[in-house]
């Protein structure tokens, strides 16, 4: 509706992408991003810990989980730490993502 009468009082198409689309768009482009970099944590994690991730010089949390597999039984910590790290930063960016869509809703009220 906001187009058509964005249409109607003579905007152009650029116009009408800038003032009215891009606006109600970016909310939820900004929370999917979010989201999508926890993932990505994940993802370049368990790419690294079978190997296909960085070269071995640079550091990687799942690479370092790899090499302290052998370790797990007597000094298990120094798996879990980066196992841990992965888990918390993918969280904070996740509830990142939440808080942002709960500040940004068009529909909540008070606004």
């Amino acid at each position: 509706d906001f187009m058509a009468a964005a249409r109607a009082s003579g905007a152009g198409p650029v116009a009408i992408a800038g003032r009215q689309v891009l606006p109600n768009v970016a909310p939820a482009l900004l929370v999917y991003a979010t989201s999508l970099v926890g993932l990505a944590l994940v993802f370049a994690g368990g790419m690294s810990f079978l190997g296909l991730g960085v070269a071995p010089p640079q550091p990687e949390w799942g690479q370092m989980i790899a090499e302290q597999r052998q370790n797990m039984y007597t000094a298990p910590m120094t798996a879990l730490v980066p196992a841990i790290v992965i888990f918390l930063a993918s969280l904070v960016f996740n509830q990142l993502g939440d808080a942002l869509r709960d500040l940004l809703d068009v529909r909540r009220e008070g606004r």
